[in-house]
């Protein structure tokens, strides 16, 4: 089968994390010829083989001219960034202060906010921003039950009540996790990101603020005036074994607008520490038969 974008450039702006590495294979493995930017929690990453550079956040505008150098007209970004710039604190490259004003508008709001008015910003500047699944489909998360069990009773309730404190904060633009039992909210995602609010959980577990028999669920989930180009909730093999750490049991993302990082690690993971892992349909549980209540 021949390549979909033969040579054409790719600009991947890239955050840490392994998604702009599967971005970036599955981008070659359709012909496109890959331009990696690195930027925040990715700058120090090694990306050998790969054209491109690492930029910190005062030298913005030698990325954009880099990118325009090298071809490219459409572009993704992905991965993590911890630290938002800060460019009153830096010493701007000449690039970077011709294009200063925007970058102050940029960095106001929230997460949503924040890439909605950067989107804007390079579709100002001639590129065209593409969203993550459309280089790499495969990552999207399936319907129903994922791994070897459905998930129990109590856990549905806490899926069904997590799913719609995460619809509520993501109306917010706050964050996009949450982790809720069958009959309270526990943790809400904020500024720290889901790594940090599960060590949280982990915590309140330790310290008998959660029953030791509460089943735990962590959903993840879409906002719902989200762009869908960019920061689509995500999980990995990390975050089931920084779940299981924290005594979650039932792990939920939003079938369709939401990724997984590797599929069946993530699966073989969850079935390892006997976490029911489901994609959820409008943040709420797929009509499926709870496990143990089989006829």
């Amino acid at each position: 089968m021949s390549p979909d974008h033969p040579g054409e450039a790719l600009g991947i702006v890239a955050g840490g994390g392994s998604l702009p590495r599967i971005v970036a294979e599955a981008a070659r493995e359709a012909g496109w010829r890959p331009i990696v930017v690195r930027i925040g929690d990715g700058i120090a990453d090694d990306w050998s083989g790969y054209d491109g550079g690492a930029f910190a956040w005062g030298r913005t505008g030698d990325a954009i001219a880099c990118m325009t150098a090298s071809g490219v007209r459409r572009l993704v970004y992905c991965g993590t960034v911890s630290r938002r710039p800060d460019f009153r604190s830096l010493l701007p490259s000449i690039r970077t202060l011709l294009r200063l004003p925007a970058a102050l508008r940029i960095v106001r709001g929230g997460d949503d906010r924040l890439l909605r008015t950067l989107t804007r910003y390079l579709e100002h500047e001639g590129f065209e921003v593409l969203a993550v699944q459309q280089i790499a489909p495969r990552l999207l998360a399936p319907l129903g039950p994922l791994g070897h069990r459905a998930p129990r009773s109590e856990e549905t309730a806490a899926l069904s009540l997590a799913g719609q404190a995460a619809r509520r904060l993501g109306e917010l633009d706050i964050g996009q996790a949450v982790v809720a039992s069958d009959n309270r909210v526990i943790a809400l995602e904020g500024i720290e990101g889901t790594r940090a609010m599960l060590a949280r959980v982990a915590e309140l577990k330790a310290g008998g603020r959660i029953g030791k028999r509460e089943s735990c669920a962590l959903v993840k989930s879409v906002k719902p005036q989200q762009d869908q180009r960019f920061d689509l909730p995500s999980i990995g093999v990390a975050t089931v074994e920084e779940a299981k750490a924290a005594g979650i049991s039932a792990i939920g993302v939003t079938a369709g607008r939401s990724l997984i990082l590797g599929l069946d690690d993530v699966i073989r993971a969850s079935d390892r520490h006997d976490i029911a892992l489901v994609g959820l349909v409008d943040d709420a549980v797929p009509d499926i038969v709870p496990s143990g209540e089989h006829n």
